[in-house]
Parts: C-alpha cells; structure tokens; sequence
C-alpha cells in the first residue's frame, strides 16, 4: 500500500469514476475525528490524494452521508485530527488509520515553516515516530517528470513536526539539516555520517526498512545520554 505510484498527478483517481459500479462503497466509508474531539461518519467523494492544479495533496477532502455523494462537505487538516477506515483492509488496520500533523517544509529563507496534512503512522521507538504518505516527488519533478512516490518523514521526542528524511528510495537530509540546524546540529551530523558511511548497501536497507533510519536517531541519543 505504501508503494502506490502514480503516473500522472492530475488523473490520481480518475480510474475510480470508470470503476463507480463495481466499487464496494463501504471502501470509502470512514469516521472522522475532528479537532473539538467529536466524530462524523460519511462516504469520501473526493480523498486527499486527489490531483489538483496548485491544490498540495493530503491537506482536504469532500465526504458525503451517504454513497450517492449529494450533501458533500469539505474537510481540511486543520479541522479533522484523524480518519479511521470503517471497512478495514487488514487485521491489525494499521493503514487504515491517518492522522493530521504538522510537516516540516524548510527552505533556508524559512526554517520553520510547517504545512498540516495527513500521514500514516508507521511505527515508534523510544527516542520518536515514523510516518509516511504518498505525495508529488519533486526531484523528479526537476527532471520534468510527474510522479507520486512514498515519502517518510520522523517526528522526534519533543517535537511535534514530522521532518521528511526519504522520497521513494531516495534519502535526503536537507529537511533535518534546516529544521535543526540550531537546535540539535550533532543529530544531523552524526546520522549523516552513518548513512554516508554506509554506503549503497545501507541506503537499499533503509528504503526496504525505512524504520532503520529511527534506530539510527535512537542510537546518537543512546550515546549522547550515556556520556
């Protein structure tokens, strides 16, 4: 489910309107909770993947009382905190749940800016947390291609932004080394050095097992504390 590519941004669902007699439409049920703590149940009519000129995915979505999609209301980040599949797609449900957080997006004129979006949680330790979501992938946008890939992002102890670390298979640091350029500069130091290191073979590993790249901030604080 992770690995969902999408070849073209602007038609991420368009198969879906081809597919609309055939479609279960408990696939699209869900439970929203919202940020005042209260919950509404609906049928998605257009979800947050959905490609739209100068719209950034994952931030809004339309759901509707039922499946026929009359009475459609739109619903952002900022004022949902969670969305719960209602049909799971699989024992543990573990991706049927997203969450709203705020994701680092720095540039070195803006450090801190942040954008609200939904993730997928991925798993935790004890040092923080490891999301994912599939959104445009701009290196290869530079190259003139339109496509979505998996990115990763990690939320540490103390810090409720998710900084992306991992586009595809492709792991970039630029997001930690602006985010933390002041704050925590030996964090972004020393995992850059073991994922140089490593080399090809430590890169592979992190794109197959992205939680690696967690155990690897678990370790710089390990040793930090044990000084």
């Amino acid at each position: 489910m992770r690995k969902i590519l999408f070849l073209f941004l602007f038609a991420a669902f368009s198969a879906c309107a081809v597919a609309q007699e055939t479609r279960d439409p408990e696939n699209d049920h869900v439970r929203l909770t919202l940020t005042d703590g209260s919950t509404v149940e609906g049928y998605v009519q257009t979800y947050w993947v959905d490609g739209k000129l100068f719209k950034r995915m994952n931030t809004s979505f339309t759901l509707s009382p039922a499946p026929d999609g009359n009475n459609a209301v739109s619903y952002s980040a900022d004022n949902v905190r969670s969305i719960d599949f209602v049909k799971k797609t699989s024992a543990s449900g573990k991706y049927d749940h997203l969450e709203s957080h705020l994701v680092a997006n720095p540039s070195l004129l803006k450090p801190k800016k942040t954008i609200r979006q939904f993730v997928y949680k991925e798993g935790e330790n004890e040092v923080g947390k490891m999301y994912w979501w599939n959104g445009v992938d701009s290196q290869n946008m530079q190259l003139g291609k339109m496509n979505i890939s998996t990115i990763y992002g990690i939320s540490l102890a103390g810090d409720s932004v998710v900084v992306p670390f991992m586009t595809g298979n492709v792991i970039s640091l630029n997001a930690m080394r602006i985010r933390y350029k002041k704050t925590n500069p030996e964090l972004v130091d020393y995992v850059d050095k073991r994922v140089l290191k490593g080399g090809k073979r430590l890169w592979e590993t992190i794109a197959a097992e992205p939680m690696l790249f967690l155990e690897i901030c678990k370790d710089f604080f390990n040793k930090k504390n044990s000084l």
